[in-house]
């Protein structure tokens, strides 16, 4: 299946009042389906769908006081890979397995590079634990200061992304998405911003009562002081993608970060809850927004 934009329609929506409307619309009408009851499982794909070349390696993080898995995936085919431009993939509350990356966005990268409809670009993904938020102090570790001060070193030695072995772009699904705007406002800061961010069904608690459910900090002010959502206007004008299910818990989060944020090229609300009715539907239409995006070569 292709991916969706705006609601099935082939559209791109800056106005997220615009996506409900029409998403209202077509429920009343019944055009578009019923949520499934039970989110479906995530299945590795038939074996016939040409997939990327994908390796796992253990590197040692002293941010997290352990060793963590590292996780590339590129086209396949590739003649070499020094310099391959990188997004950094933030997974969600599962972790790195049964796969950190859903894999129609995976054989989204293959499938639209053989094509010719994107450059090459490698996703890397670092495992964060379980439940991970991507801050610092959490029962994980220091997680972002993992991303900032680890992971370049981690990509140089491989010879992905820039000359400092930074991503280009960042991306995350569910609280991954959380964490990526956290590193993108943290890159903004130190004067290296990303080129973009997107963010699959996004875990954006606009309460307490629903962010203290989730385990991830111990008091509201913690939460308040790590919430990217208070402090979108550091993340500068960097142009984010956003994908989020219209039954998806979550997106009150969604709508305020497309409402707040200033460039938000994509806004996608989609038939599907906070499951595989969104996640597995969305590759090709991210994989070619981060494209847009791809640096140069020099």
């Amino acid at each position: 299946m292709t991916a969706v934009r705006g609601v099935a329609l082939g559209r791109r929506y800056r106005s997220v009042s615009a996506v409900l409307v029409l998403v209202f619309t077509l429920v009343l009408s019944g055009c578009v389906p019923a949520p499934r009851a039970e989110p479906p499982e995530q299945e590795a794909p038939a074996a016939q769908v040409p997939m990327p070349a994908i390796t796992y390696e253990q590197v040692r993080s002293e941010h997290r006081q352990t060793d963590v898995r590292l996780y590339t995936a590129h086209p396949s085919g590739l003649e070499r890979t020094e310099g391959l431009p990188a997004v950094l993939y933030l997974h969600g509350r599962d972790g790195i397995d049964p796969t950190p990356i859903p894999y129609d966005t995976l054989a989204a990268l293959e499938r639209e590079y053989r094509d010719g409809a994107v450059p090459a670009f490698a996703f890397v993904v670092v495992d964060g634990g379980y439940n991970p938020y991507w801050t610092d102090g959490s029962a994980n570790g220091d997680l972002s200061s993992m991303l900032t001060d680890e992971l370049p070193r981690w990509l140089r030695e491989r010879g992905l992304g820039d000359d400092e072995g930074r991503p280009f772009a960042v991306a995350g699904i569910s609280t991954g998405g959380f964490g990526a705007l956290n590193y993108a406002i943290a890159r903004h800061a130190a004067g290296n911003p990303v080129s973009a961010v997107a963010e699959l069904a996004p875990a954006l608690p606009v309460t307490w009562e629903h962010m203290s459910e989730k385990g991830a900090f111990g008091s509201e002010e913690q939460w308040r002081q790590a919430d990217p959502l208070a402090h979108l206007d550091q993340l500068g004008d960097v142009p984010v993608g956003v994908w989020v299910g219209d039954a998806d818990p979550f997106l009150p989060g969604a709508e305020r970060l497309v409402a707040e944020h200033t460039n938000t090229p994509v806004a996608s609300v989609l038939p599907g809850g906070h499951d595989g009715s969104v996640f597995d539907v969305v590759g090709a239409d991210m994989v070619r927004f981060l494209a847009d995006h791809v640096p140069a070569a020099g």
